[in-house]
Formats: structure tokens, C-alpha cells, sequence
């Protein structure tokens, strides 16, 4: 989440992921270097070696650039890039809520009783999905995508947050969207459209919709983030009045022997 590399601490952030440590069955650890971490980049690669995970997934800023030739030193581990990670976002104040465009698509509002039609929808937008675990061989693919239904099922049992879901005419949901909130104003964690409904202007009537409405309620900035190679999805982002943040390098770093 973007509150990971804006917020105010400043001390490198490594955690055990129980969660990915269950799913993948190996120990997997993580670690986030803030915009503003006072961490060299040796004082990171110590860390990172002093790790016992057999997987350390680490995410730091773009602009560090000599970060990766230190994590190239590390004994051992096996360290390689697994994806670039870039942030967007766009300024709400000025938005007002109101009706899409198109009277054939419509947003609504999802709770507990959606959470099927959510499920199947992430299950066949994440399919093949290119993301860092994509990245490594040694995870399997059927377990990743697994992580995203999970991902997707407990964004929407969490009353914290917000999901959304695109329907068609018959009612059938055909994208979703599922928002985070907090000092940053609000970020997209996870969000797509069914494969057989793309390159017919859903995405962007989603993205026009959701804003509008957390427009309504007050929230100032949208953020959003993907895979740089995502042009696709990033053309879009632009063309509804997004910019680009920062950028953000994941590594994974593999415990040698494992």
C-alpha cells in the first residue's frame, strides 16, 4: 500500500508474511524502504542478508540506483528484479458525484451478498496476471492466483473499505474495484474488468464512476498502482487525469539452497 513508502516512519519495515508463508509453504518475509528512509543502501543489503526467510520480497524506491548492485553482493541470497511497481494519482476536489455517460453500464456498491460475483471476477481478471510472483519459477502459478481471490474476498468482508462493481443491463458484474483509506486520501488495491467486457470502454467508466462517488464524500486523492509494462491500463489512467508519482523496484531475494 502506498501508506508503506509515504508515511512518516522512517525505519526499514521487515515482516514476517504469515500469510504468504501459509500459502506458499515456504517462510516469506517482507520489507518496504520508505521515499524518506535515512537507510543507506548497505544498511539495507545488511538487513536483507541478516534475513532468515527463504523468500524476502522487497520493495524501495526507483531512484535508489545503486541499491541493486549491493543486493547483487549479498552472499547468500539469490537476488533479482521480479517487477517495477508505478504509482498514480489524481486530485478529487473539483469532482462532483454523477450518472456515467452510458446508460449501459452502472456502479453499485457491493457488500457480503456480492461476494461470489466478486470471487469469479477475480478469479478470471488475475488469471496469468503478470506480477512479481509471476516473476519466480519456484512459486506455483495456481497458488498466486489464489492469493488474489483471497486478496479480493477480504477486501470486501472488510468494512473499512470500499468495493464496487460494474453491471451490465442484466445486472451481471462485469468489473470491480476494491479501495483502501487513509491519510493519503484513498488507493485502489485491487480492481479489473472481466476479460470477455474489455476494450469496450468499461475501465474508464469505472474509473469516472468510483471517482465521482469518493469525490462525494469527501476524499481528495485517488492513488493507484501497476506493473510498468501495463501500459495499457496506465494509458487509461492518464487519459482520466491521473500522474504519475513515483516508482517502485521489487526484488526477490532467495535464500541459497532453497
Amino acid at each position: 500500500m502506498i501508506s508503506d513508502f509515504l508515511g512518516k516512519s522512517a525505519d526499514l519495515n521487515l515482516r514476517q508474511s504469515k500469510i504468504e508463508s501459509d500459502r506458499f509453504g515456504i517462510s516469506v518475509a517482507r520489507m518496504s524502504v520508505s521515499m524518506n528512509c535515512p537507510a543507506t543502501d548497505l544498511e539495507i543489503a545488511r538487513v536483507c542478508k541478516e534475513s532468515s526467510a527463504d523468500l524476502l520480497i522487497l520493495r524501495f524506491p526507483s531512484s535508489r540506483t545503486q541499491l541493486a548492485s549491493e543486493l547483487a553482493e549479498i552472499s547468500n541470497k539469490i537476488a533479482f528484479q521480479a517487477d517495477t511497481l508505478v504509482y498514480f494519482s489524481k486530485d478529487l476536489k473539483s469532482l462532483v458525484e454523477r450518472r456515467s455517460t452510458s446508460e449501459n453500464w452502472k456502479l453499485v456498491a457491493a457488500n457480503v451478498n456480492d461476494e461470489s460475483r466478486v470471487i469469479d471476477l477475480a478469479r478470471v481478471v488475475f488469471r496469468d496476471y503478470p506480477n512479481h510472483y509471476q516473476s519466480n519459477r519456484a512459486l506455483d502459478s495456481k497458488l498466486i492466483l489464489e492469493g488474489y481471490i483471497e486478496w479480493a474476498s477480504k477486501g470486501l468482508n472488510d468494512p473499512e473499505k470500499l468495493t464496487v462493481v460494474i453491471e451490465d443491463q442484466n445486472s451481471n458484474a462485469i468489473a470491480f474495484a476494491i479501495v483502501t483509506f487513509g491519510e493519503e486520501g484513498a488507493e485502489i488495491e485491487l480492481n479489473g474488468v472481466h476479460p470477455d467486457f474489455q476494450n469496450r470502454g468499461i475501465y474508464s467508466v469505472l474509473l469516472e464512476l468510483l471517482m465521482a462517488k469518493l469525490a462525494s464524500q469527501k476524499v481528495e486523492k485517488l492513488s493507484i498502482s501497476t506493473q510498468i509494462q501495463n501500459t495499457r491500463v496506465i494509458r487509461a489512467w492518464i487519459k482520466a487525469g491521473f500522474n504519475l508519482d513515483f516508482s517502485l523496484n521489487t526484488y526477490h531475494l532467495i535464500a541459497r539452497g532453497n
